[in-house]
Order: C-alpha cells, then sequence, then structure tokens
C-alpha cells in the first residue's frame, strides 16, 4: 500500500491533468484572459489544499470514532467551512460558520465533531 502522502499527490496530479484537458477540449470555461495556465494552476492549489484539509478531518473523525460511511458528510462540511474562510472574516465569519454547524447537524453530523473540526484543522475558535 503507498503511502497516504504519494496517494493524495497522485489523486491531485489526475484531477489537474483531467481539469486540464477539459480546458484544452472547451468543455470548461476559460478565464477572460484566457490565461489557461494560471487558471489550471489555480486548480492544481485548491485541489491540494482540499486534500491536505481532508486528511486533516480524517484525524479528527478517527479520533472522535466517527464511522467511515460518514466522512462524506464531514468533508462536505469542511469544503463548506473552507469556502466560508475563502468569502468572510472575523466575526462574520463565525457566524456564518456556527449558521453552518446548525445546517450540517441536521444531515445527522455531530456538533462536537463539527465543532472540532473548525477548531482543529481551519484554526478557528466558536466560544
Amino acid at each position: 500500500m503507498m503511502p497516504s502522502e504519494r496517494r493524495r499527490h497522485i489523486a491531485v496530479e489526475r484531477a489537474w491533468r483531467r481539469y486540464e484537458a477539459t480546458l484544452r477540449q472547451g468543455s470548461t470555461p476559460c478565464r477572460g484572459d484566457g490565461d489557461s495556465a494560471g487558471q489550471t494552476d489555480n486548480y492544481r492549489d485548491a485541489a491540494e489544499r482540499a486534500e491536505m484539509r481532508y486528511e486533516q478531518v480524517k484525524k479528527v473523525l478517527n479520533d472522535f470514532r466517527v464511522s467511515p460511511s460518514q466522512f462524506v458528510a464531514y468533508r462536505g462540511f469542511s469544503l463548506h467551512v473552507d469556502k466560508l474562510f475563502r468569502e468572510y472574516s472575523g466575526d462574520t465569519l463565525r457566524a456564518r460558520v456556527l449558521d453552518a454547524i446548525q445546517r450540517w447537524q441536521s444531515y445527522g453530523c455531530k456538533p462536537e465533531v463539527l465543532t472540532a473540526i473548525c477548531e482543529q484543522v481551519f484554526g478557528l475558535t466558536l466560544a
């Protein structure tokens, strides 16, 4: 079995190559300035960041003994929080994340696990 770092690198590389191919084929719209190389680099950075965060989320989930069948929901939450981090900051971010915790709680996620993800993965204290 491959080390997780190598698997993550291969997964990001495959996703990046697929994205680059769809840009060349024209099935994915290119940026207005035509900088497809910059666009694919941004995609690669985002994919690497998402994979790195998911490894951290899996560690939190294992610490809380969450069933692997629920990992998808918690990954969705972490992607949602990652997007909130890109769009908001300060008290607005904190309020949005608290709303997200309530929303994902309605999907069956445990609030203490969601809070731990925010604190341990994103470094956001909610108290």
